[in-house]
């Protein structure tokens, strides 16, 4: 593909964000936060209606949401009502957490269960991360042993694939990798002692999948332009 085409792709599908795509994203950002509040206190009075104390951790949501935003208010304007709604909200929020965990205590829930699997879940990103480098860099091995692929070949390899296909290409790898990790997950939650290991595999596949999508997001001007080099 062309440098010009592949530029003009990469502007078009706002994979470089300009002052613009920024305010967008902010936009779209704030949208998503308030659609995900009313959500989940929609879904706190349904539990709350049906006695389920998790309406509790539910409603903590809305009082994390107005401390976050009146902390970082205060971290801009410097007005201490922003500074006392912050600190309002986060009380609110610790009450209504604390509640929830001495009920849920009380049923049997483990604080320290619940804070291995945390842990536990971080290890497997870190491993999913090593698990995508070992395949992509197995991949260019398979590439020059099998179809001898060198330096020219290379070359004419990245020309021809646009930019936004190779960042398809390594989501497809990243993508493998974390399923890999997910179903090795759930045998180890089961030894380990955890309940129900396939849907807590699951939702590591899921909250992993996130997390390494919003790194990605941060860091995704400075990938491209580094792919957009092998193409000069």
């Amino acid at each position: 593909m062309e440098r010009s085409e592949d530029l003009k792709q990469v502007r078009d599908l706002h994979l470089v964000r300009d002052e613009r795509d920024r305010e967008v994203e902010a936009e779209a950002g704030r949208r998503a936060g308030n659609a995900v509040l009313l959500v989940t206190q929609l879904l706190a009075a349904a539990c709350l209606l049906q006695g389920d104390p998790a309406w509790m951790a539910l409603l903590c949501l809305t009082f994390i949401w107005g401390a976050v935003k009146g902390f970082c208010r205060f971290g801009q304007d410097r007005e201490k009502l922003y500074l006392a709604w912050g600190l309002l909200t986060a009380a609110g929020a610790a009450i209504l957490l604390g509640a929830y965990f001495r009920q849920a205590w009380s049923a049997g829930m483990s604080l320290s269960r619940l804070v291995g699997y945390a842990v536990l879940c971080r290890v497997l990103v870190k491993i999913a991360g090593l698990l995508w480098a070992g395949l992509l860099l197995g991949i260019f091995w398979l590439a020059h042993r099998i179809g001898h692929m060198e330096g020219d070949r290379w070359e004419q390899y990245f020309q021809s694939v646009s930019t936004a296909g190779l960042l398809l290409r390594m989501g497809a790898v990243m993508a493998a990798a974390l399923a890999a990790v997910a179903a090795i997950s759930a045998p180890l939650f089961a030894r380990l002692g955890f309940q129900q290991p396939e849907l807590l595999a699951a939702l590591f596949f899921v909250a992993g999948g996130a997390h390494l999508l919003g790194k990605f997001s941060r860091r995704r001007d400075e990938l491209i332009r580094k792919l957009l080099k092998l193409k000069r």
